[in-house]
């Protein structure tokens, strides 16, 4: 029977400092919990079985009266983040508050910005077709791994460590190798969230099993066009409309399809048709995201402002309630969250603000590897101006 005794913190939730206290999270299922200064120090005091009635120990700034530490530990139980526990209690030591402290001080930023809860990684650039939108300049003859599967292994691990809640694995075309399942199985290891994007016309019986394996929850498929001419000539892949809507199709049957096209001048028409489209082959999601003026992507094609302000985004919100479905796209009010609460590295494990900055080397903000992500993250000047405000209704990545 538990003891009424002894509170301790529950089992599998993850901790990381923040300038305002801290956040907690557990991975299955994933909630987030946002913490004060106070309800910081009380959990990771709680580390090991306390007693109930344990007074406020003195821990630095932390604001720990008797009032606030009464106040934490109840909402903290209440959140069910500390829980009875039948082991002994254990009276708080003076090494317990000077590594409490410590941790406190050495883990809080110093300026009011998060640690990033996302990160794009980009392995490879290696894709089977030749988009023209495409912002890291993929194709059949662009680079496969330029980093060892081991090295990329071990920056998840990092970000794992900084406590980045998600990783999203983006090429290339990452169904062309099979070191991106050992990626993949990785980050999922963790605990992590992991999203996969796919033309999916590579779905051979055994990547579908592997993919099944994997269990995510939703894949994301890029579809360009309704029709085969248009498609087709956005991507640089005759024959591959026909597999993709087939791969699609097959993946509704493990997985919640998710329909990602990037809207151009050329596919604008489109978009209802795609939606129906989508809903024949078993998606009821989709991304329709404006072409961006980066990498191999032509001015000349790319939505201006007015155009996706007064076409996009309207005819968005039409195509939702007429057909049922969710469709994510540019929201004027919102930030995309580049450069400020996450971050893109390129196949070289560089550090920029966002994934569509990659082609451009005058964004880059170091390197994982060689450098201190605390430092970059919270000192970047370039990062410090990508969280500043942004003049266009898509907050557009390039210069």
């Amino acid at each position: 029977m538990t003891s009424p005794l002894a509170l301790m913190q529950r089992p599998g939730l993850r901790v990381r400092c923040e300038h305002f206290g801290a956040l907690a999270w557990s991975a299955n299922p994933r909630k987030v919990y946002r913490l004060d200064h106070a309800a910081t120090a009380a959990l990771f005091l709680h580390s090991r079985p306390r007693p109930v009635n344990m007074q406020a120990p003195p821990i630095g700034t932390a604001g720990l009266t008797d009032d606030a530490w009464q106040r934490a530990i109840t909402g903290l139980c209440q959140q069910g983040l500390l829980q009875p526990s039948t082991a002994t209690p254990a009276a708080v030591t003076a090494e317990d508050i000077e590594v409490t402290r410590r941790t406190l001080g050495e883990g809080t930023p110093q300026c009011p910005v998060l640690k990033p809860l996302w990160v794009h990684i980009q392995p490879f650039t290696r894709c089977n077709q030749h988009c023209f939108h495409c912002y890291c300049h993929g194709g059949p003859n662009a680079d496969p791994f330029l980093l060892p599967v081991q090295t990329w292994q071990r920056v998840i691990a990092m970000l794992d460590d900084y406590g980045v809640l998600d990783v999203y694995v983006t090429g290339g075309e990452s169904l062309l190798y099979e070191s991106f399942f050992t990626i993949a199985e990785d980050i999922l290891s963790r605990g992590m969230g992991f999203g996969l994007s796919t033309n999916a016309t590579l779905l051979s019986g055994r990547i579908l099993g592997r993919l099944r394996d994997l269990r995510i929850e939703t894949v994301q498929v890029s579809l360009d066009g309704a029709h085969a001419a248009v498609h087709e000539q956005i991507r640089g892949a005759p024959g591959s409309f026909s597999r993709t809507c087939e791969g699609i199709a097959r993946i509704a049957g493990f997985s919640a399809p998710v329909i990602n096209t990037v809207v151009s001048r050329v596919n604008l028409g489109e978009l209802e048709d795609i939606v129906k489209l989508g809903k024949e082959h078993g998606c009821a999601r989709f991304k329709f995201f404006p072409q961006k003026p980066v990498g191999r992507s032509g001015a000349a094609l790319t939505l201006d402002d007015g155009e996706i302000m007064h076409r996009l985004v309207p005819e968005c919100a039409r195509l939702a309630a007429a057909h049922g479905v969710r469709i994510e796209t540019i929201d004027p009010q919102q930030p995309c969250g580049s450069g400020s609460i996450g971050f893109a590295l390129d196949q070289r494990a560089d550090i920029y603000p966002c994934i569509f900055g990659v082609a451009d080397p005058g964004q880059r903000c170091g390197n994982i590897i060689t450098d201190d992500l605390d430092q970059v993250w919270f000192g970047s000047p370039l990062l410090g101006r990508f969280r500043g405000e942004v003049a266009t209704p898509c907050r557009r990545c390039e210069p």
